[in-house]
């Protein structure tokens, strides 16, 4: 019975009747206190090590996908089915974590999580099985989506009050930066020789993530009953159609756009299911998604927008199969990699120092104008010669994506404050969509478009350099509608203005993040103490993680 009350209270969420400025915002979200240095210092680390638990696994199959297909004997096919099993889904998750998050309470659903993530990983060590292998990975992209809310989470009680928006961006790029990460660390695995060392990885960082959520509390979040029985059946129509819609982006190039009968099945059973999805949302009194507000002409406008920039980020991938192309070595991927990683730490530090509310879309303009400039540069390379403005190019556009994303997700967020918590839920629902839906897309088109000029050239380096000007051309229009939608904003900015010189106390009040941020004036929340028992598990369960983490550097090679 003790045992029983002990793990009880390990995974429920403490009582504790905040003020109302440091309340959340919606249900299911920590309460935002203040905090003394030392914790915010160890909310920092566990949400580093959170978003990289999110990102890296993925990221790593993505990378060492050709040693992958090598070491559990696929094909092409088989092996390109693992990263998409996880993005199918991953991009459908939110649908439901966030309700559960706001039912059932943080703590219980991101450790349980944690604990599904660490048995999954653990699995594939088991078994070489193509089909399970796969299932797994499905299952792993579902869990891993409660990750990346929870690193934000983090990161934003470990700064000040004052600097949460900032937060928002720092836990978005550390969760981004774990796809050039992956190409960096990828040397010191094992995985060309020896697959396991992924999953090793993955599972010891699963459970070293575990240990380090489980030691150290976020703030109690508030629960309400939010689940009704018709989000079950939008999850399965609209989950179930951007699944679908995901795995024809990801597969259609190798397996041939129109020519199998799966990518037409699939496509046929998509578009009757979204459009039911939306149908039965727009009617219903309380639906999991606001399609009114997500169907007005702003939200429309910013969907396309970071939809056109998300396809042509996707030129990234392309220029690291130009160097190859070009004959680039090992060392000079190594180099490449680095310099990618490099400048997406820098863009996403850059993006939270300037972020500014009111001016969002300027720097969004300027980090697609910066891509496509890049591109251009980067099309115009001939051979090795031009490696070090290759390396130049591709640091500018790696800086470029995460100092647009940051701002991305900010404006976002605050126009859906603006109107209320369900379309807050609603954004990030549609911005997680957007952003997957949009780098499959940009692969995919970038992808085929460099299949056919190689079919009538036989010339890689032609097709890459094509590709390329592709990819520059395709910037400098999503620049240009970045414009078009930063004059719409003034435009409305200025009659906002005008508005309010005619009737002062007219209007709604601006969404100002830092606005309720108010200085703790009673008996301020800190974590409960961790029983010793607790401890103790916790350390052992640290330390495992932790041998899991050198077993997959140091796993001797077959």
């Amino acid at each position: 019975m003790r045992l029983t009350r002990r793990v009880r209270s390990f995974f429920r969420e403490e009582a504790w009747d905040f003020p109302e400025h440091e309340r959340p915002v919606v249900a299911g979200s920590p309460a935002t206190p203040e905090h003394a240095l030392t914790l915010r210092i160890a909310y920092a680390f566990v949400a580093i090590l959170v978003g990289l638990t999110g990102g890296l696994g993925n990221a790593l199959v993505i990378v060492n996908i050709k040693e992958l297909q090598t070491g559990l004997a696929l094909r092409a096919v088989q092996a390109a089915w693992l990263p998409t099993a996880y993005v199918m889904t991953n991009i459908s998750a939110n649908l439901l974590l966030i309700k559960f998050r706001q039912q059932y309470g943080l703590r219980v659903i991101k450790l349980i999580a944690l604990g599904l993530y660490a048995l999954l990983s653990l699995t594939y060590l088991l078994t070489a099985d193509h089909w399970l292998t796969l299932t797994v990975r499905a299952a792993s992209g579902f869990v891993a989506a409660s990750l990346t809310p929870l690193c934000l989470f983090y990161v934003m009680q470990a700064l000040p009050g004052r600097w949460r928006v900032r937060g928002l961006i720092l836990g978005l790029g550390i969760s981004q930066c774990a796809f050039p990460l992956a190409s960096v660390i990828s040397p010191w695995l094992s995985a060309g020789s020896h697959w396991q060392s992924i999953f090793l990885l993955e599972a010891g960082l699963a459970i070293l993530s575990f240990a380090a959520v489980g030691a150290f509390r976020l703030p109690p979040a508030e629960q309400q009953r939010v689940f009704e029985p018709l989000d079950f059946l939008t999850f399965l129509l609209l989950g179930g159609s951007l699944a679908l819609i995901a795995a024809v982006l990801g597969l259609g190039r190798l397996e041939g756009w129109f020519e199998t009968q799966w990518i037409l099945l699939f496509l046929s059973l998509a578009l009757p299911m979204l459009i039911a999805a939306l149908m039965l949302e727009n009617g219903r009194t309380a639906p999991l998604l606001n399609m009114r507000w997500l169907g007005s002409r702003d939200v429309a406008r910013f969907a396309l927008a970071i939809l056109m920039a998300r396809i042509v980020l996707a030129e990234q991938n392309v220029a690291t199969a130009f160097l190859t192309a070009l004959g680039g070595s090992d060392e000079d991927l190594r180099a490449l990699s680095l310099v990618i990683l490099v400048g997406s730490v820098a863009g996403v530090i850059v993006s939270a120092v300037t972020v500014n509310v009111e001016k969002l879309v300027m720097p969004m303009m300027l980090a697609v104008t910066a891509t496509a400039a890049a591109a251009f540069v980067d099309s115009s390379a001939t051979g090795l010669d031009h490696l070090p403005r290759l390396y130049l190019s591709q640091a500018a556009i790696s800086f470029s994506a995460m100092f647009f994303l940051g701002p991305a997700l900010v404006f976002g967020i605050t126009s859906a404050l603006q109107k209320g918590s369900r379309e807050l839920l609603s954004f990030i629902v549609l911005f997680g969509a957007i952003n997957s839906i949009g780098a499959l897309s940009g692969q995919a088109l970038f992808g085929t478009y460099i299949d056919s000029i190689v079919t009538i050239s036989q010339d890689w380096v032609l097709a890459h350099q094509s590709a390329l000007r592709l990819a520059a051309v395709l910037s400098f229009i999503t620049a240009l509608y970045l414009a078009v939608l930063l004059a719409i904003r003034v435009r409305h900015k200025l009659a906002e203005i005008h508005r309010r010189k005619r009737a002062p106390n007219a209007g709604a009040d601006t969404f100002d993040p830092a606005a309720c941020i108010k200085r703790q004036t009673g008996i301020r929340w800190h974590p409960p103490s961790v029983p010793f028992h607790t401890r103790l598990v916790l350390s052992a369960t640290a330390a495992t993680g932790a041998i899991l983490l050198l077993a997959a550097v140091w796993l001797p090679a077959r």
